[in-house]
């Protein structure tokens, strides 16, 4: 990602759409995806170079993507995430938005719905998006994908992942999507954006693209050498997780209260970290 021009962003959303792109899949690039893959680097570095000047006049006037991505008040993170990426594949000249959230219907039963369609340099792409954030339950089974688990452990990666390769990967080539934009989908791929995180540093391993952030129990908030300043609430989970340098707070949290659930936590050393209850994932 160029920081470069993403410290030049000053819309939430507009810097939200640049991370989103842009920002490293924490999922490590020769994870075994097959027969499908992650959505190629080579088209988001192009994309980032042919899109400079599409990011700095978009903050200069981010009242379109505003807008657009206000339009639904949900605040679940997904459907904000696909929100932007649809603002992008609308409006960047580079990509035309064949397809989105098409559902595919059998015999009065839905069977899936795809993300997106687009066409690229006369390819089309089949593109599924997830934004996600995991922690490591076990660190001694760190290359099991069943282990990284969402905050409140409703989720792991391991099912994400083999819904993805089994459902709804393969809706691309499904004939309904063929006769829907007059074509053949030439590849389908996974977005995959968002951090993975561990309570200690690991070794290298299967699973991360080895840039995993810190979860802490909340007992030893008060042990680390920086301070707590922001608690990050959804769906400001993006660019939020890479923030400006030297943004001058000056507040504290101290975390006094027993936490219920796991929240994610900006410092002032400017590094997110999910702050978890002290008993966090040893019942379950």
């Amino acid at each position: 990602m160029q920081h470069s021009i993403y410290y030049r962003l000053i819309s939430p959303k507009v810097r939200d759409l640049y991370w989103l792109l842009f920002s490293e899949s924490p999922l490590h690039p020769s994870y075994d995806l097959s027969p499908y893959a992650l959505f190629p680097q080579t088209v988001l570095n192009e994309w980032e170079a042919l899109s400079t000047e599409y990011f700095l006049e978009l903050d200069k006037n981010p009242h379109s993507i505003n807008q657009f991505v206000d339009r639904k008040k949900n605040k679940r993170l997904g459907f904000y995430a696909e929100a932007l990426l649809s603002f992008f594949f609308q409006t960047f000249r580079e990509t035309e938005l064949l397809l989105q959230n098409f559902q595919i219907i059998d015999a009065q039963k839905t069977i899936g719905e795809v993300d997106f369609i687009i066409e690229y340099k006369g390819k089309v792409m089949h593109i599924e998006c997830a934004v996600k954030y995991y922690l490591l339950k076990d660190r001694q089974q760190q290359n099991d994908a069943s282990k990284w688990v969402g905050p409140r452990l409703k989720d792991n990666l391991g099912l994400k992942l083999n819904r993805l390769i089994y459902h709804q990967l393969p809706l691309g080539k499904r004939e309904e999507i063929q006769q829907k934009i007059q074509g053949t989908v030439n590849a389908s791929y996974l977005f995959l954006k968002g951090l993975f995180f561990t309570e200690t540093k690991i070794e290298d391993n299967q699973i991360t693209n080895g840039n995993t952030c810190q979860f802490i129990r909340q007992p030893a908030v008060q042990k680390l050498r920086t301070q707590a300043i922001e608690i990050l609430p959804k769906p400001n989970w993006l660019s939020a997780t890479k923030p400006k340098k030297n943004n001058g707070y000056f507040h504290t949290l101290t975390f006094n209260e027993p936490l219920v659930h796991p929240e994610l936590v900006l410092f002032d050393d400017n590094n997110v970290r999910f702050v978890v209850p002290h008993d966090w994932g040893k019942s379950s």
